[in-house]
């Protein structure tokens, strides 16, 4: 037998319809502080999922954000920064707070192609010892990570399989020992086909002084 719910305003209604002049105006009144409280309730935004590294490696000193970034493809239709899922999108600072599809990180153009590729650029040369990737959407797609050094020659520092996939935010957290090169340059494969589904990247932190 299924239960029948009749909302509170429609008991009142039916309240207001059935009393006195006096009892009627209270009642009303009540109604309209009832539908206010609804709809305040409504509007109200929804907490927000942070992640709780971001604020860790922000506060990094030996980190650093790229300045520059490229991309084997994109899903954005423009360029620059204020493009959707657009190369530059890594640029800078983490944005993203929540897991799942979203413009302010990079994308690209089609999902489960294969082979696709970033390459960050970053401020100063360091002798590097991390490099740190957010990945906010179908994370675990990343297969290698190399560094260029000041004579372009490129350094392996992270190979390994796609990981299985994750419905959820991620650093991806490649640890190495202090290169003997200065870097500033960073290139991060992906494997897109091991992982369905669009593989986002908000940004990267290259660490090392």
């Amino acid at each position: 037998m299924r239960k029948i719910l009749i909302p509170v305003a429609a008991i009142l209604l039916l309240t207001v319809a059935s009393c006195g002049n006096s009892k009627q105006k209270a009642l009303e009144e009540s109604l309209k502080a009832l539908a206010e409280n609804t709809k305040k309730e409504i509007a109200k935004p929804a907490p927000e999922n942070k992640s709780s590294m971001d604020a860790d490696y922000l506060a990094d000193t030996k980190g650093q954000w790229a300045i520059d970034a490229k991309a084997s493809s994109t899903y954005a239709t423009k360029i620059g920064k204020e493009a959707s899922w657009s190369p530059e999108q890594m640029i800078g600072v983490p944005n993203v707070q929540k897991y799942g599809d979203n413009g302010n990180a990079w994308a690209s153009k089609e999902q489960d192609k294969g082979e696709e590729w970033v390459k960050l650029t970053f401020e100063k040369e360091v002798n590097a010892t991390e490099v740190r990737i957010k990945e906010t959407y179908n994370a675990g797609a990343i297969t290698k990570i190399v560094l260029y050094d000041n004579t372009n020659k490129s350094h392996v520092v992270y190979q390994a399989k796609s990981e299985t996939k994750k419905n959820e935010m991620q650093y991806l957290v490649a640890k190495f020992p202090k290169t003997g090169y200065k870097t500033k340059m960073v290139k991060i494969v992906l494997d897109s086909k091991a992982i369905t589904g669009w593989n986002e990247i908000d940004a990267v932190q290259l660490v090392g002084e």
